[in-house]
This record gives C-alpha cells, sequence and structure tokens, in this order.
C-alpha cells in the first residue's frame, strides 16, 4: 500500500502547484494562415504551386481524382474528392491534402469551383502536418486554371 500513498501525495501536489499556477499547462499552437496558388496544365498534366506561410514557397503537384458525383446527367455540376500530393522544390518535403470540390460546368467550356481542403501529413518537415481551408478555382477553354486555397495550419 505504500506505493498507492506515495501516488495520492504526488497527484495532490501537482494538483495544489497547478492551483497556485506554478506549473504551467500545455496549450496549442495558434493556427497559422496559409495560402496555396495552384497552376493548372489539363494539357500536360504539369502543376505547379506557390504559397505563403508556414508551407515551402514552391513546388509541383499531382492530383488524383479518387470518387465523382453530382446531378445525374454530369453536365452542369460534378462534385469531386481529390487526393493532392503536394512536392516542395526545395526538398523540404511533401505534404498531402483531400479536397472536396463542387464544380460547375459554364455553357463556354469553363468551370469555377468552390470546396473544402484539409491538408494532413507527409513526409521531411511536414510530416506531423495538420490544417484545412476553402479553394476556389477556375478553368479556362484552353485548357489552364488557377486554384486559389486559403485556410489555417493548425
Amino acid at each position: 500500500m505504500p506505493a498507492l500513498h506515495t501516488f495520492g501525495r504526488v497527484t495532490l501536489g501537482a494538483t495544489a502547484l497547478l492551483a497556485f499556477g506554478m506549473i504551467g499547462t500545455a496549450q496549442a499552437a495558434a493556427p497559422q494562415p496559409f495560402t496555396i496558388t495552384e497552376q493548372v496544365n489539363f494539357n500536360t498534366g504539369f502543376n505547379t504551386f506557390t504559397t505563403t506561410g508556414p508551407l515551402c514557397a514552391s513546388g509541383t503537384f499531382v492530383d488524383e481524382v479518387t470518387a465523382v458525383g453530382g446531378s445525374p446527367d454530369h453536365t452542369s455540376k460534378i462534385n469531386l474528392l481529390i487526393k493532392t500530393v503536394y512536392t516542395c522544390a526545395d526538398g523540404s518535403g511533401t505534404f498531402n491534402a483531400t479536397k472536396h470540390v463542387f464544380l460547375t460546368l459554364n455553357g463556354n467550356d469553363t468551370t469555377t469551383n468552390t470546396g473544402p481542403i484539409s491538408l494532413h501529413r507527409g513526409t521531411g518537415q511536414f510530416s506531423s502536418l495538420a490544417g484545412h481551408g476553402v479553394d476556389n478555382g477556375r478553368s479556362t477553354a484552353d485548357g489552364f486554371g488557377v486554384g486559389q486555397i486559403s485556410g489555417v495550419i493548425v
């Protein structure tokens, strides 16, 4: 029974120190804002990005569409679930994203889209990355697109 009694004193002692402010409590880091600007080339499949905030400055990315849904005839609205891998040009690592894009097909061979994005884990300095935001984009009739993503790293 002595070990149980000692445990009780340690717990009571730590509680008393917390109550009097002598031991700090752990606090999460403040969310850090970021932006990602994607340049998409549907003709070649070679896509680049630039960022602000705590991510690497630039690199390339690959999108993989993993699910498709939308209007029954897929003529005006399409929902896409996209897995994206961003590779940093500076060699600092890669990071992953999941995008849920709500795509609107316009009558003039252009599209607009919006939807939530989550950033999660990768390699190198991004091995514990977590964040979320919103993706807004558009594409032109000649096969190019721009995505504007803004959010926070948590």
